[in-house]
């Protein structure tokens, strides 16, 4: 940006240096012409100045992403979700897959599907030949 506020001073320095009549036409856009490059250049600081900021910020934002991901990837909570069972049921009515706990079993409610709302419940019962044919 320091470039753009130098081409700027330069430019003045040129309208001054062929002294250009303020009060004729060409020295009314001269002024004008620079003033508003002059407001762009102070425009153009401002925002660099909050990009600036905005980078600080975020890179501040980014470490302490990186500390919380460090935690959530501790060894023990990975343990705690892979120890976890979870069973697939399609609902009877929609037949969408509801997933269950392996703690839902020791409770009686009945399963409520989530995408039609029908309550349902499971049939626990294994048939002997569906069991023989499961352990091979």
């Amino acid at each position: 940006m320091e470039n753009i506020s130098n081409q700027l001073s330069y430019l003045k320095g040129l309208v001054d240096g062929i002294k250009v009549d303020p009060e004729s036409d060409y020295g009314r856009i001269f002024e004008g012409i620079i003033n508003v490059l002059d407001e762009i250049n102070n425009s153009v600081d401002d925002i660099l100045e909050s990009q600036d900021e905005l980078a600080e910020q975020i890179d501040l934002i980014d470490e302490d992403l990186s500390v919380i991901e460090e935690e959530l990837s501790d060894d023990d909570f990975d343990d705690d979700l892979n120890d976890l069972e979870y069973y697939e049921i399609d609902c009877p009515n929609c037949g969408v897959s509801v997933c269950l706990d392996e703690d839902f079993f020791d409770t009686d409610k009945p399963v409520v599907c989530p995408e039609c709302g029908q309550e349902f419940d499971i049939d626990l019962d294994v048939d002997e030949d569906e069991d023989e044919e499961s352990e091979f």
